[in-house]
């Protein structure tokens, strides 16, 4: 028996688990080899080929026999893992070829279900295969799964990470062939669980000394590369015949330390960081990860968590569509509902110090505001202009990753930049009134936003820095000057305070899709506490969520899980009547809405609708359905 384990935690489809073999367990992501095996490889041979080469459970690959009747399995011991084997000539004829490989597997596993337990069989994925034949594995009993790469970083290995998209997320993942240090982290932010570095021994028998970013040739008596690691300590004093392990040491070493470094920004929030500064390696490994963005997006956000580190590193273009970025705009863009009491609509420049209230810039805007409107402040929708996120109003600064955010600030913006954030632009001032005056008090490549949004913006501009800086005396003054002059023009006068609705209502509509503001913060609704503090709303004398603002989101109480559960969203479908303990684990779930992100508020309810508790996702929807084990909901509060 066999079995993948899914552990706690998330960044992107990257996961950490244990793959059981017996009463063997190893942690993942772990490596893979033919010649070592410690506690971060497992070991890998062939039948015919190789022998066991430890004492512990290991991959074993079973050869092509064209006479099924010919299968024997003499070395395979009762906890091993078993390789399926493939019609490699087959496999790479054409897709259609694909179905023969896995009828092939299918009567290979029928032949030796009787002395292997299906589940400790791994099925080979030919590289051309139809991404809805991999539903079908489900068939075989296998838990695992391997694919294939060529180290070209072309069509075929974007095609294996493509088609491991489509596997159930019960498998564990094998990744084999020619794989480089380099193209670890991405293999490991995809979801592959057990990865294959027999390059390591290729490239030594060859003399080449491989690293995170490249390879080199090494000849005794030349000159080369300083390595601090203990094998090429040897180098100055070695003979020939002692190279191949030498630099075999080294380049096991490189993987070691490259799959440590995976995990341990797995473990802090930053493996798309990771990944993103792996782009560097090659023109081809950027198109590779470029095309990952861009045709596994939906893949990727769904694991991608709505909460993240203090900190989110976004450095250059990949930064643009990482999942979580591309995640806010377009949840900007479809959820957020402009208020009807703001005529006027303030651009402003975003600030390197997050949240922007609490720089000094936005200090010196807000004072501006303040003076000029004394008292009436809230009737300004403010937007700041920002790249990669392409705006962010005011209510949802502090939410994740608008308020985590840091990106170089040196005032020159790209064509891509410009592009996102006029296009934000736009469809952002399209939910305003035609009546509202938008002033533009920006300059540089927030400038340039505007102007490429210019033509399509359907409202009144005006511009506020006559000279460039934003933050000048003279632009301030302008600032002042426009806004007085526009609380005369457009009449604007008192009236109740609206910013706390304004944020709270805001953040649920983020949270939980468009309507939910109006649910938890309907008119007759009273809120106390401080902006972008901590923030209650109450609804007919009881509480209803409360605004954290650490992480800018909202925190529900079973009154507010209730008033939502009607829109359908969110929600968790608990086979019991109750919840019991403070954490709902994925076996006790019946269904979930596959809208759940990790990190996400969920309303939990049980077989009769009722709202039983509210808390914070572990894991995405489809997880809680899928799987079997592992934590799905930590439970806030629950019904006695």
């Amino acid at each position: 028996m066999a079995e993948f384990r899914i552990g706690r935690g998330h960044d992107g489809p990257a996961r950490v688990g244990e793959y059981i073999l017996g009463s063997t367990t190893f942690a993942t992501p772990l490596l893979t080899s033919s010649f070592t095996s410690s506690d971060s490889i497992i070991a890998y041979g062939a039948i015919g080929r190789d022998e066991p080469l430890s004492e512990k459970p290991m991959l074993v690959s079973l050869p092509f026999v064209s006479q099924l009747d010919e299968i024997s399995l003499p070395k395979i011991r009762d906890n091993d893992s078993v390789i399926l084997p493939s019609l490699i000539s087959l496999a790479t004829i054409s897709p259609d070829a694909s179905e023969l490989v896995f009828a092939y597997q299918q009567e290979v596993l029928s032949r030796i279900t009787p002395s292997i337990d299906p589940s400790r069989t791994i099925i080979r994925i030919p590289s051309v295969a139809k991404p809805e034949s991999i539903v079908k594995l489900t068939e075989f009993g296998s838990h695992g799964a391997a694919f294939s790469f060529d180290g070209q970083l072309g069509p075929r290995d974007f095609g294996a990470i493509n088609l491991r998209s489509h596997l159930p997320l019960f498998m564990m993942t094998l990744a084999v062939g020619r794989i480089e240090p380099g193209l670890i982290p991405l293999l490991h932010y995809t979801g592959f669980d057990i990865i294959d570095i027999g390059y390591s021994q290729d490239a030594a028998a060859n003399g080449v000394r491989l690293w995170k970013n490249g390879a080199e040739k090494i000849e005794l008596g030349t000159g080369y590369r300083f390595c601090s690691c203990p094998a090429c300590a040897k180098l100055d004093t070695a003979k020939q015949e002692d190279l191949l392990n030498i630099l075999l040491e080294h380049n096991l070493n490189i993987y070691k330390t490259i799959i440590s470094e995976s995990k341990e920004a797995m473990r802090s929030g930053r493996l798309r960081w990771l990944v993103e500064s792996t782009t560097h390696n090659s023109p081809a490994h950027a198109s590779l990860v470029r095309l990952v963005n861009r045709e596994l997006y939906p893949f990727i956000e769904e694991f991608s968590p709505t909460t993240g580190p203090d900190a989110l590193p976004v450095i250059g273009s990949e930064s643009y569509n990482a999942p979580v970025v591309r995640r806010f705009r377009d949840y900007v863009a479809s959820r957020y509902s402009a208020p009807d009491n703001k005529p006027i609509i303030l651009l402003l420049p975003c600030s390197a110090r997050k949240p922007y209230s609490d720089s000094k810039s936005h200090k010196r805007f807000n004072a501006v505001i303040e003076s000029a409107l004394s008292g009436m402040e809230s009737r300004v929708a403010q937007v700041i202009l920002t790249s990669p996120l392409g705006l962010v109003p005011r209510e949802l600064e502090r939410i994740y990753p608008a308020g985590q955010y840091d990106i170089p600030v040196t005032g020159d913006w790209d064509t891509e930049e410009i592009a996102i954030g006029a296009n934000a632009l736009v469809n952002h001032l399209k939910k305003f009134s035609n009546s509202s005056v938008v002033i533009a008090h920006v300059s540089g490549g927030y400038l340039d936003i505007v102007r490429a949004a210019e033509s399509k913006i359907e409202q009144s501009l005006i511009y506020t820095t006559p000279e460039g800086r934003a933050t000048s005396r003279e632009s301030l003054d302008a600032l002042e000057e426009s806004l007085l002059d526009l609380k005369e023009i457009l009449s604007i006068s008192g009236g109740p305070r609206t910013e706390l609705e304004g944020i709270v209502s805001a953040t649920a509509d983020y949270q939980f899709g468009k309507g939910a503001g109006k649910v938890l913060v309907p008119e007759h609704a009273k809120l106390k506490g401080k902006p972008y503090r901590l923030i209650l709303c109450t609804v007919d004398g009881e509480q209803v969520c409360s605004y954290v603002a650490e992480s800018g989101t909202l925190s529900l109480t079973l009154v507010g899980g209730r008033l939502l559960a009607p829109l359908k969203r969110y929600w968790v479908r608990l086979e019991a009547q109750n919840v019991k303990g403070g954490s709902i684990f994925a076996v006790g779930v019946q269904e979930a809405d596959y809208m759940i992100r990790p990190g996400d508020e969920v309303i939990v309810i049980n077989g009769s609708d009722d709202v039983i508790a509210v808390g914070r996702s572990e894991m995405s929807g489809r997880e809680m359905c899928e799987l079997k084990r592992g934590r799905a909901v930590t439970i806030r509060h629950k019904k006695e």
